[in-house]
């Protein structure tokens, strides 16, 4: 195939005045559908639907200044008449009295058919999911301000990610501005693809093999913008990143249309060898498991090479700007950037990656000049 024709489509009804509020939409995008060399495209084959019901507060009353509140429900299908969303969802906002506001969302995920979890091999299925989430902000007209994030989802075959950010902004003056923002993610997802193994004795065709992930990371954000005189100001963003993902609990997809799996070591009398030679040859136990996956049965052993990583990166970026006359313009801008990459090590310490590590890794440095002249009579 040298060539793809397809079709996106929106459509949306929405009353926007009142207090009470609703909306409607339905959006197409077809199978052949292709615009990745324009921009991102996040899929195809997808048809969905939404549906919103909310009421709006404008008028202060004792406890808040103005607020809304939604309830969402949002269904999808693919271009095979399969379910893969079902979400039923609330959020709201409020202003308080003493100009703090609070925004929160929850949202329930009803079990659908997921056609993307095995990529590209058979359908699977996705468990009973929730969602939480909850921020809250002082008064941002005060000279410090300061803005908490948390949230937290789950589902019932044991997955879990909580994310919390808290951020400090101070104002001392109109000219300055100054942030930092340190966030923390933590999570064990239940069924984190790995690999794929053909193999004619297994029930599909092929062993589509999933484990257990620990993902966790860190990292601050650091802003700051500073303005001299009308015409002369600088900005400096720095953040440095961690990451860490350990798998575990290697298994694989029992049946189509479902999200329940043969472990290995535990099912089926399958067994799992750290290391062995056999499949392995001399890659070692930190690198490589050898699985059988039937135990005393006919399918042969094969080797999995752990997909266990850490990785770290910072970034600096700082700009001058000098208006030398009246719509002519110079930018200084320099920036640096960072990054390590540990493959089979899935451990996760950010003295060592945030503090030591990082800055032992090799910087990439762009100094970049700008002029602009404005040509006028």
């Amino acid at each position: 195939m040298t060539s793809l024709t397809g079709v996106t489509a929106d459509l949306y009804l929405n009353k926007v005045a009142g207090t009470w509020r609703w909306g409607f939409a339905a959006s197409t995008t077809t199978p052949g559908f292709e615009v990745n060399d324009l921009g991102f495209q996040k899929r195809v084959d997808l048809i969905s639907a939404a549906a919103a019901l909310g009421r709006r507060w404008t008028k202060p009353g004792r406890l808040f200044r103005q607020g809304y509140a939604y309830l969402t429900f949002d269904p999808s299908w693919n271009y095979d008449g399969d379910a893969i969303q079902r979400d039923v969802g609330a959020f709201g906002y409020m202003q308080l009295r003493n100009f703090w506001s609070v925004n929160w969302t929850a949202k329930y995920k009803a079990p659908v058919l997921d056609d993307r979890l095995t990529r590209g091999g058979p359908l699977a299925a996705t468990p009973h999911a929730w969602y939480g989430s909850g921020e809250l902000t002082s008064d941002t007209r005060k000279h410090m301000s300061w803005y908490a994030f948390a949230s937290y989802s789950g589902d019932d075959a044991g997955g879990w990610l909580v994310n919390v950010l808290p951020q400090l902004t101070l104002r001392p003056n109109a000219a300055l501005f100054l942030s930092v923002g340190p966030g923390y993610v933590t999570g064990r997802f239940s069924a984190q693809y790995v690999t794929r193994h053909r193999d004619s004795m297994a029930t599909l065709g092929s062993r589509y093999v999933f484990a257990e992930l620990r993902e966790r990371s860190a990292y601050v954000t650091l802003r700051a913008n500073a303005t001299f005189s009308p015409v002369l100001s600088f900005e400096l963003y720095a953040q440095p990143f961690t990451f860490s993902g350990a798998y575990d609990s290697y298994k694989e997809l029992r049946a189509r249309r479902t999200y329940s799996f043969d472990q290995y070591g535990r099912d089926n009398g399958s067994t799992i060898t750290p290391g062995d030679t056999t499949v392995c040859g001399s890659a070692g136990p930190n690198r490589c498991l050898g699985v059988d996956p039937d135990g005393a049965g006919p399918a042969a052993e094969f080797a999995l090479y752990r997909p266990d990583f850490r990785t770290r990166a910072f970034k600096v970026k700082a700009v001058a700007r000098w208006e030398y006359r009246p719509g002519s313009t110079i930018f200084l801008v320099w920036t640096q950037s960072r990054s390590g990459y540990v493959p089979y090590d899935g451990t996760f310490d950010m003295q060592r990656d945030l503090a030591t590590d990082l800055f032992r890794d090799r910087p990439t440095n762009v100094l970049l000049l700008k002029v602009s002249y404005w040509l006028s009579r």
